[in-house]
């Protein structure tokens, strides 16, 4: 039996398809976007595609269903505001702290790892605010992630 997946902020399936080639099987995805979780459900048809914004979805009825049964969640939160490629609002823009709802999954699913994608700039932007956060999000949880948590 493939080790099961569910991947948040999916976009096309970059992260998916990497996983896919592994040997892992990514029973439920999520992306905001229709038309780019169009283009997900053709690159994997066998995929559940959840379409709605993260932060209006009811987390506990979409993916609590999961608890204790996905063995990895992957995901890449938005980076445009920390990209050196965009205008860096930083602390100022909301797309910054998407990254809450993919602790909050990972907390109600309680997957065996996860694997957070994001550009360098989290990091260090804001005098390392961001990564700050997601350690104390993780640490402050009542599942011990911390002890998976690498940069």
């Amino acid at each position: 039996m493939k080790p099961t997946v569910i991947d948040l902020f999916a976009g096309v399936g970059g992260l998916s398809l990497g996983f896919e080639q592994a040997g892992f099987h990514v029973v439920l995805a999520n992306e905001y976007d229709d038309e780019i979780a169009t283009a997900y459900r053709k690159n994997h048809p066998e995929t559940k595609m959840v379409v709605g914004d993260i932060t209006a979805l009811d987390l506990e009825n979409t993916f609590g269903v999961f608890s204790g049964k996905i063995d990895v969640i992957i995901g890449g939160p938005p980076c445009q505001g920390f990209s050196p490629k965009g205008q860096r609002k930083t602390i100022h823009d909301e797309r910054n702290f998407l990254f809450k709802y993919y602790v909050k999954v990972v907390d109600l699913v309680r997957p065996g790892y996860f694997v957070m994608e994001n550009v360098p700039n989290l990091l260090t932007a804001e005098n390392g605010y961001f990564q700050k956060e997601i350690i104390d999000l993780f640490c402050d949880s009542p599942y011990p992630f911390w002890k998976k948590i690498h940069f």
